[in-house]
């Protein structure tokens, strides 16, 4: 794999390096690194980004890595377009996560801010960028696209599972739990899985305390394996929105450290659901028809608050939380058309 390093350097930006010679290319497979406020953060780039076209994948957790996400078929999107997989701070192999106290949303829309900008210095200005936010990546995405005219950096957003809204998305999930599991009981079907689900769900409020919440993403990351969806890649694993059943480096240093912990719960009351009107450019909202983590109800709410006039909500008959896992051939072709169309 060819690697390459750039250094961001803040306040001079761009103005201390040497611009490196970036060609475009039909099969890019290139590695630079973003330094910003205390964190060293990987960007994979890989595809066609002669197509002037780049895919920039926020991804989920928060915690999870983006790197994972190109063990799916992704093959189909690289033969169209470029997509930079992002390491957020104290993500995947992201460095520098002794940082803390730059451990915040605000800071990691910044982060975001600087990316598009190095995106676009390398590969020339007139590259498109569509952002793609899966589970935490929908609530980073819609923070930046709603803050300042940061949207005019962005040709179309794609929203995968998004938790644009944490209190909303935490009150859908228990109750698609409780009413799926109930109806799932009724029919003899994986009683000893479900009882346990339904009755903590029953006897539990949503966003009443981060332990609350993170047990019923825990139960709504089972749930999907008692429901008939696909996992066409079983060597990945499935990553919830705020799940710590798969932990990496980073991932267990946001779980089980006070500052870590810290970050999760000043994320519970974050939502962008009033401000999704500021967001006009072409939007797609991808959704699993069996997701309980971030429940197609968030999908359908952001669907009618966005400002957008060319916006669309796609289910994904098959899949969970990961649609690009469950409906793999359907997800890409729904990406590829959408950009194609706006294009």
């Amino acid at each position: 794999m060819k690697q390459i390093l750039f250094v961001l350097l803040i306040p001079l930006l761009l103005l201390s390096c040497k611009k490196e010679t970036v060609r475009l290319s039909t099969n890019a497979d290139e590695i630079f690194w973003l330094s910003n406020a205390g964190a060293d953060m990987p960007v994979w780039v890989r595809g066609n980004t002669a197509s002037k076209v780049i895919i920039l994948f926020l991804h989920g957790g928060p915690g999870d890595g983006a790197y994972q996400f190109a063990d799916f078929q992704t093959d189909q999107l690289w033969k169209h377009y470029g997509v930079a997989y992002w390491d957020q701070r104290d993500a995947g192999a992201s460095a520098g996560n002794n940082n803390v106290a730059n451990l915040t949303l605000d800071q990691m829309i910044e982060d975001l801010e600087k990316l598009v900008i190095v995106l676009k210095y390398r590969y020339g200005n007139d590259i498109e960028i569509f952002l793609m936010g899966h589970s935490f990546g929908g609530l980073l995405g819609s923070g930046y696209l709603v803050k300042g005219d940061n949207q005019n950096n962005i040709r179309g957003w794609i929203e995968v599972d998004g938790a644009h809204d944490y209190p909303e998305s935490n009150t859908l999930e228990r109750q698609m739990l409780i009413d799926t599991g109930t109806s799932e009981i009724a029919k003899g079907h994986y009683v000893l899985q479900w009882t346990p689900i339904v009755n903590y769900c029953s006897s539990h409020q949503a966003n009443v305390s981060l332990d609350i919440d993170l047990q019923i993403d825990n139960y709504a990351a089972q749930a999907e394996n008692y429901v008939n969806i696909n996992h066409t890649n079983t060597g990945v694993n499935i990553f919830s929105r705020s799940s710590p059943l798969s932990l990496g480096i980073n991932l267990y240093y946001l779980y089980y450290t006070t500052p870590g912990r810290q970050f999760l719960q000043s994320l519970e009351p974050m939502t962008f659901t009033d401000q999704l009107h500021i967001i006009t450019i072409p939007s797609l909202l991808i959704w699993g028809k069996y997701d309980f983590t971030v429940p197609v109800g968030s999908g359908l709410h952001a669907l009618n608050n966005l400002g957008s006039d060319n916006k669309q909500l796609v289910i994904m008959p098959q899949s969970g939380h990961v649609p690009m896992d469950g409906n793999t051939d359907l997800f890409a072709q729904t990406v590829i058309e959408f950009v194609k169309s706006v294009r």
